[in-house]
């Protein structure tokens, strides 16, 4: 492409018309009509370019004219950009916005408080991390390649920060100009396509969407979607993956040529979900993914080593300390109030929520003791849980306030001098502005808790004092938990009978987690299922009979296993740290497939019943690779010919016991087939395929060969 033709085509994707080619002038003249003004830009492409004539010309039409000399198409589209993206304006706008950000977590704190990143421990394809996520992203923005990074974390556990510092970091150490679309903001929309054109046009009003469209498959701008969780509702996020694609597919669109798309989300059954490993795939040569998953907090790397020390010496479980709201208030309140804290370990959670509500007295002149401002909102939790809403309007609170907490406003207003004293709505407005209410400006009209672990407390507290209560509602059932697990065992035994009535309704991870966190033990009735992915500490395994369960990908540490009480339960591709093995009587077959395990206690862990001896084991093993392979034909194909569409299995799926066999037959027949090349791994979803190359081995299996 000759300079002539790079510029025409660099000025016409910024809306440019060319207006005149002359060849004997050796000029460029492209214009551009932005309402009021009409600008000219005209372009000497050589060191003897006549251009005042053309000046003339244009100046006279009306347009604000402009000489430069010609550049290389490269260098003229970066001065454009600069000049459209106002880049060193938009650079201070976001800078601005991280401050304000920033400081508003750590306001109620006092004055002397100061944020910072907190380096939380992360994996990064599946490898533990040395940098932190926002770094982990820097160093790869530059890539030629299309890149889309998918940044994992539970809820209340960075993933907002993150999105921040990686914004702050492009605004500071690159140049490139972040779009930030924070999608909590638009989570009533319902088509994700119009949901990013709203957030462009928001981040840049006078440019055309198309336009930063472009400069972001060009690498220019890399898109942050944060709280990608958010668009999905609840109830749909469970495979339900069809609904979802569209809005992957909007996604998939910006990964060409350079672009860097940042996702943040909570871990969803949707990313972790075989129809979203069959997509990756779908688009394994168009783009790649770097999947970072942020782990929970570790109290080291949130407060200072005297601070650990003292909790420590107060006889605190520190570890049980690991929540990020937590971590925040012990890191940033005054030693002064930090020493009140530790010397009554027991309650320091409850420190926390008696500090926020006396600094409320003063920041908004609130004459309401804190025992008064707990009552109303724990009456707020109630509504939200009996009518299932986690935010609503702020004229609903407001009325919601005023009808059940009318004795309490009213003794408040009593508490000023009558020249001063507020109405009863100015009262219950105060309360809808709480410091423990959410008053993101993003979110002005509407009112909810500022974050879960507050969420959770009022929530937990209506549990417990409900007789029976009973739900299945995950949004505030997880939060209230969370709220409670670094209390006294007696606050969080309180809870876990509050929610019994609810647990047999919930899945297997929630049973597991509710029951481990709140009373350090696994449920006694887990049987005929499987948990993925969970985390479990100093737990006993087997004290209550565990039967015909899998634990897939589950991360161990320092846990006792009881093998007397566990019957044909299977780890597959689990982690053990730090564990011992009880060696009593085992009473049923145990399986440990793949995984690690540091010491090793997998030969320890694993037994299994004798086979039926009248069953040849080549024969068996025949027997398995068969039942095995008729898994990847879709139901309705005949197996004698190749299978109609590509079926893709999880390891997990493959070595469920079925027909008599067990975990380990399967496993291990799985791994021959791998070995044969009749089935594949795929390398980036660790999904097993067909090898459609290997039809005819496929076929001897079935006809009783190989």
């Amino acid at each position: 492409m000759d300079i002539k033709t790079g510029l025409v085509a660099a000025y016409r994707r910024y809306g440019f018309s060319l207006a005149r080619d002359s060849a004997r002038d050796d000029v460029l003249v492209f214009t551009l009509k932005t309402g009021y003004f009409d600008n000219a830009e005209i372009i000497k492409l050589g060191a003897n370019s006549v251009t005042d004539d053309v000046f003339r010309e244009f100046s006279a039409a009306g347009y604000a004219c402009t000489v430069r000399d010609a550049k290389s198409p490269a260098l003229a589209e970066e001065e454009l950009f600069n000049g459209f993206f106002s880049v060193d304006s938009t650079r201070q706008r976001l800078l601005d916005d991280y401050r304000r950000f920033t400081s508003a977590l750590v306001l109620p704190y006092g004055d002397k408080a100061r944020y910072e990143y907190i380096k939380a421990p992360y994996h990064i394809d599946g490898k533990e991390g040395q940098k932190t996520p926002p770094e982990e992203v820097l160093s790869r923005i530059d890539e030629e390649k299309p890149i889309l990074f998918l940044i994992e974390a539970a809820a209340g556990f960075g993933k907002t920060c993150t999105a921040q510092e990686i914004s702050r970091l492009l605004v500071s150490n690159s140049k490139r100009l972040p779009l930030y679309a924070e999608l909590s903001r638009n989570r009533q929309a319902r088509i994700f396509r119009y949901i990013l054109l709203d957030e462009i046009d928001r981040t840049f009003p006078l440019l055309s969407s198309s336009l930063v469209q472009t400069e972001i498959k060009n690498g220019r701008i890399a898109a942050i979607l944060d709280g990608f969780d958010e668009l999905l509702r609840k109830g749909e996020d469970s495979g339900d993956f069809e609904n979802k694609e569209p809005m992957l597919e909007t996604v998939s669109e910006l990964l060409t040529g350079r672009a860097k798309v940042i996702i943040t989300t909570r871990r969803t059954v949707l990313f972790d979900g075989d129809d979203f490993h069959k997509w990756l795939d779908r688009h394994e040569e168009d783009f790649s993914v770097v999947r970072i998953r942020i782990q929970e907090p570790k109290v080291n790397d949130w407060l200072p080593y005297e601070r650990v020390e003292r909790l420590k010496s107060s006889g605190l479980d520190v570890d049980a300390m690991a929540n990020p709201v937590l971590l925040s208030y012990l890191r940033c309140i005054d030693d002064r109030s930090f020493n009140e804290a530790a010397n009554e370990p027991e309650t320091i959670v409850q420190s926390y929520f008696e500090y926020m509500l006396d600094r409320e007295r003063a920041r908004q002149d609130l004459r309401m003791t804190v025992h008064m401002q707990s009552d109303i909102l724990r009456s707020i939790a109630k509504d939200m849980v009996v009518n299932g809403y986690t935010a609503e309007q702020r004229d609903y609170i407001v009325k919601l306030l005023l009808e059940t907490s009318g004795k309490e406003i009213e003794l408040a207003r009593n508490q000023y001098a009558t020249s001063d004293r507020p109405s009863r709505e100015e009262i219950a407005n105060k309360l809808a502005s709480h410091a423990l209410l959410d008053r993101n400006a993003a979110e002005s009209t509407k009112i909810g808790f500022v974050n879960d672990f507050s969420l959770g407390n009022y929530v937990a507290e209506h549990i417990s004092d409900s007789p029976e209560w009973l739900g299945d509602d995950l949004r505030f059932i997880e939060p209230a938990v969370k709220s409670y697990a670094p209390r006294a065992m007696s606050s969080r035994r309180s809870l876990f009978e509050g929610l019994s009535h609810s647990l047999p309704f919930l899945d297997e991870r929630a049973r597991i987690e509710i029951s481990t966190q709140l009373i350090g033990m696994l449920p006694e009735d887990l049987a005929n299922g499987a948990v993925e992915g969970v985390e479990l500490s100093a737990i006993e395994v087997g004290a209550s009979t565990i039967e015909s369960f899998q634990f897939n990908e589950v991360i161990f540490k320092g846990c006792r296993f009881l093998k007397s009480g566990l019957t044909n339960v299977t780890f597959l591709n689990c982690r053990f740290f730090d564990c011992e093995v009880v060696q009593d009587n085992p009473v049923g077959p145990i399986y440990v497939l793949g995984g690690a395990s540091s010491p090793d206690i997998g030969s320890c862990l694993s037994s299994s019943l004798n086979m039926d001896e009248d069953v040849p084991v080549e024969s068996r093993g025949r027997t398995i690779e068969r039942a095995l392979l008729k898994r990847f034909w879709p139901a309705g194909d005949p197996i004698t010919q190749k299978p109609s569409r590509p079926v893709y299995k999880p390891m997990k799926f493959l070595c469920q016991p079925v027909d008599g066999f067990t975990s380990a037959e399967l496993y291990n027949g799985v791994g021959r087939l791998l070995k044969a090349g009749i089935l594949i791994e795929l390398n980036r979803s660790n999904l097993i395929a067909l090898n459609a190359e290997a039809m005819s081995k496929a076929q001897l299996v079935f006809e009783g060969g190989v």
